[in-house]
């Protein structure tokens, strides 16, 4: 049995209905992606600053789930983008499910 429960995060392109967001990426290709923290419309200077603010909002709302950042990536002039990945023990989300089961 895995030790950590990990999950990756998008940072995607600003679109007018939701702006630019981080978003938990879906485990199929057909579910859409849930957004975590806040979402604001996107600059084009400031891209890296946005990106980095936006996902502190979006870690302190993930971390009362128990998640922690591991990595964070970031790519692009003018498609940019930006990944993280955040994990947890294994054992905290088998004590959650028997709580609350």
């Amino acid at each position: 049995m895995a030790k950590w429960q990990y999950m990756t995060l998008i940072y995607g392109a600003n679109s007018i209905k939701h702006g630019r967001r981080w978003a938990i990426v879906a485990t199929d290709a057909t579910s859409e992606c849930k957004q975590v923290g806040q979402a604001e419309k996107g600059r084009f200077f400031g891209q890296i600053w946005q990106a980095m603010r936006l996902l502190e909002t979006a870690i302190e709302e993930l971390d009362a789930g128990g998640w922690e950042l591991v990595s964070t990536s970031f790519s692009g002039t003018f498609g940019f983008y930006g990944t993280a990945v955040l994990r947890r023990p294994r054992t905290e989300v088998a004590t959650n499910a028997k709580s609350q089961g």
